[in-house]
């Protein structure tokens, strides 16, 4: 759950936290890799095969060591390799007497991890709640065990969606240990831009309408969804609408090739366009040159694409799940469709072409819900659970951890 020099999209959100964290504790991430013998040879992980061990492109010290992991086969053991690597990276680099708190980022298998890290260590951790750890979790039945002690046993853990802290108490987590801590949005990397202007330098047509869908391109997004969406908005007179896709496969799964076959299928091919995966200082673009952003995810914690769109100007469609209601709690926001089909996605995105909307509304909130913001939270958090270690009137020192 962070970018590297072989995955530069990946996990974005994670990284901003991080970042803004950064200016006010000491922090060293170390982002182990999932590693087993002869990896190479499988398509889907060859990449993360050649991740150089660390980077010096963040203001902080940022680690990619490797620990055993076999998928499926040895996923209940995962944090147990985990952890097993962690000591293993804390002790060849002397850092346990600089570590204050451990910040583990997904219930599993980087919870549980930390959990048996900070035992032996003797260090308190936290753990933040993203979505699929805990949505999944009934399906699992050692991985649910292994996610509820490490939240029973944490300093406090955190739910970037009140969402998914309801989900962890109902399924057994310890309540007075639980809170909201939503992601953020960087405001000034995601900033508003003339449609006409960011369109002309996308290459796009400046005399039609546009709908965006940012998201990695596996099933559980919905992409599926919007192209049949985008093909009865079509049919029932939307003739100048276009439909943008910014994306790509990721470590789920790479629904491209089926997608794109879909598109083909609607008659709609010549009206959509790909766009590939883009960087995130790149994103704001596309988002200015949107009508209507749409997220059709089956599930999601705390969409960052969402605030960005938003911070962009740009008014948002998206399936009411989890935590999205939590981000659009008023219609001068967005829509919320309750029905994960094509055919509520496309009244909803018809209204939404033929709102009104207050831009300064939509960047304004936005900056309601920056990621300075969320940090000087977390800071609170990390200083109440270290205080009792500290002696009287001397402020601590945080060092914090990432994955975990």
């Amino acid at each position: 759950m962070f970018p590297n020099p072989r995955m530069p999209v990946h996990a974005q959100f994670v990284k901003q936290r991080l970042d803004a964290l950064s200016t006010k504790v000491d922090l060293i991430v170390v982002s182990p890799i999932p590693w087993f013998p002869g990896e190479r040879y499988f398509p889907r992980y060859a990449n993360r095969n050649q991740i150089a061990p660390q980077t010096d492109a963040n203001a902080y010290p940022t680690y990619f060591p490797k620990f055993f992991s076999i998928p499926a086969v040895l996923k209940p053991l995962e944090g147990v390799f985990l952890a097993f690597a962690l000591w293993r990276f804390i002790g060849s680099h002397g850092l346990k007497g600089k570590i204050d708190v451990l910040d583990c980022h997904l219930a599993f298998p980087e919870g549980f991890a930390g959990a048996l890290l900070a035992r032996v260590i003797g260090k308190p951790y936290v753990v933040t709640l993203r979505g699929h750890d805990i949505n999944d979790l009934p399906r699992f039945p050692v991985r649910i065990r292994q996610v509820l002690y490490a939240l029973r046993h944490s300093a406090r853990y955190f739910g970037v969606a009140r969402a998914l802290v309801d989900g962890a108490i109902r399924l057994g987590a310890p309540p007075d240990k639980g809170h909201a801590s939503t992601n953020g949005v960087d405001t000034a990397r995601f900033r508003p831009t003339a449609k006409t202007d960011a369109r002309t330098a996308l290459g796009l047509r400046t005399d039609r309408r546009y709908m965006l869908s940012v998201s990695h391109l596996v099933p559980r997004k919905g992409v599926d969804i919007l192209l049949r969406a985008h093909a009865l908005l079509r049919a029932a007179g939307h003739t100048d609408l276009c439909f943008i896709v910014v994306g790509q496969g990721g470590e789920e799964g790479d629904c491209e090739a089926d997608l794109r076959a879909l598109a083909t299928e609607l008659g709609i091919a010549e009206h959509v366009v790909w766009a590939g995966a883009v960087l995130n200082t790149d994103l704001h673009a596309w988002y200015s040159a949107a009508d209507v952003f749409c997220l059709a995810s089956e599930k999601e914690g705390w969409p960052n694409v969402v605030l960005e769109a938003m911070a962009c100007a740009t008014p948002v469609v998206a399936h009411r799940t989890w935590g999205v209601p939590e981000i659009i709690t008023g219609p001068d926001l967005g829509i919320l469709v309750d029905a994960r089909e094509p055919a509520p996605f496309a009244h909803a995105i018809g209204v939404a072409l033929e709102n009104d909307w207050n831009p300064a509304r939509l960047r304004g909130y936005a900056l309601e819900n920056t990621w300075d913001k969320v940090a000087d939270g977390l800071l609170a958090h990390f200083e109440a659970i270290v205080k009792p270690a500290q002696k009287a009137g001397v402020r601590s020192d945080i060092r914090t951890q990432a994955q975990p």
